[in-house]
């Protein structure tokens, strides 16, 4: 099989799927040709890619929900796709798309950073940018998020580290709308630190990375770079029970969830606005959380039940071997191509 790869933009959250497509060429199971179309990208500041399978021109999608900077020449590329595989996908926001755009979207799945030797993404990175990358150990490949959780101990660790959006970046200031959503998103993150903080003060660890955001509305949550840098994160959370996440920007799955499904954690998260494929669902693979009270009383639930804790731990493990790993991510995908399922 023969591929051709656009890069349309440099977003690192294209790093999963290019490194799936990179993955599967390595084991010998496609002929990969990638294009560095970015240059005279109409959308280089949003985050797509474009692949030619066999004839068949496929679109991934890897933006938050459904804000796109032109929606115009977005418009286009999904015209010209036959397939659209889309990170946030909903059946009911689909609807907004004109003519026979809809019936060409598929759910795409979770995503994250994750990279391997020779992506192009990190090559056009300066001496200087890929030293302060190695210093910061931020260049993560699958195996590194990769754990399983055989034992529960005797105290359950939860895990919640977050980070506060600027709501008065320049950028942002011409969207009222964005930076209403940011300022609520900042302020769900606040209540709920402070109020998991004094309910587990024993077996929480959470908290914000420091930015200019933080340091005005909670600086009493301000963690150090010895818990929120990457590899200190990755360390702690692999050692960690039960994992917490909130919903990401224009209502997205954040990357979180999906660190924490690869290295097979239990979690408690905000209701997912979009559709996952391969059966992932509420009460196998995730508990839900409406409030801060709903948030401690799920985790409460799951402290008294370490057989939940193991078997949500399995079939996040057993979710991220079939459908979430970059490889298999992308296989999925091509799976639907060989298939027919359109």
């Amino acid at each position: 099989m023969k591929v051709t790869v656009r890069l349309l933009s440099g977003a690192d959250h294209l790093s999963q799927i290019l490194t799936g497509f990179q993955m599967l060429s390595r084991e010998n199971k496609l002929t990969l040709d990638i294009l560095d179309c970015r240059k005279d990208s109409p959308v280089y500041q949003e985050a797509f890619l474009e692949a030619q399978v066999n004839g068949i021109r496929i679109l991934f999608d890897l933006m938050d929900g459904y804000f796109y900077n032109d929606p115009a020449a977005v418009l286009a590329l999904f015209h010209r796709a036959d397939v659209v595989f889309k990170r946030s996908f909903s059946e009911e926001k689909n609807r907004q798309f004109p003519g026979d755009i809809p019936a060409k979207l598929r759910p795409l799945g979770l995503n994250y950073y994750v990279t391997c030797p020779g992506s192009p993404l990190e090559a056009e990175r300066s001496a200087k940018s890929r030293l302060k990358q190695w210093a910061l150990s931020t260049r993560c490949y699958p195996q590194d998020f990769e754990a399983r959780l055989t034992r529960v101990r005797k105290k359950p660790r939860i895990l919640f580290l977050t980070r506060l959006w600027d709501p008065d970046e320049p950028a942002v200031q011409q969207y009222p709308e964005l930076q209403a959503e940011w300022r609520q998103v900042n302020a769900d993150r606040i209540e709920l630190l402070h109020r998991l903080q004094a309910a587990f003060p024993e077996q929480f660890t959470g908290g914000v990375s420091d930015n200019a955001c933080a340091r005005r509305q909670c600086p009493e949550l301000i963690l150090p770079d010895k818990l929120t840098g990457k590899r200190a994160y990755l360390h702690r959370m692999q050692h960690t029970e039960i994992c917490v996440a909130s919903t990401g920007l224009h209502g997205s799955t954040g990357w979180k969830l999906a660190e924490y499904v690869a290295a097979g954690r239990a979690i408690v998260t905000e209701p997912l606005r979009y559709t996952l494929p391969g059966g992932f669902e509420e009460g196998k693979n995730y508990k839900t959380y409406t409030s801060p009270a709903e948030c401690e009383e799920q985790l409460r639930q799951l402290l008294a039940d370490p057989a939940a804790i193991l078997a949500m731990a399995q079939h996040n493990a057993d979710y991220y071997q079939m459908w979430l790993r970059p490889e298999q991510q992308v296989r999925q995908a091509l799976r639907q191509l060989e298939t027919g399922e359109m």
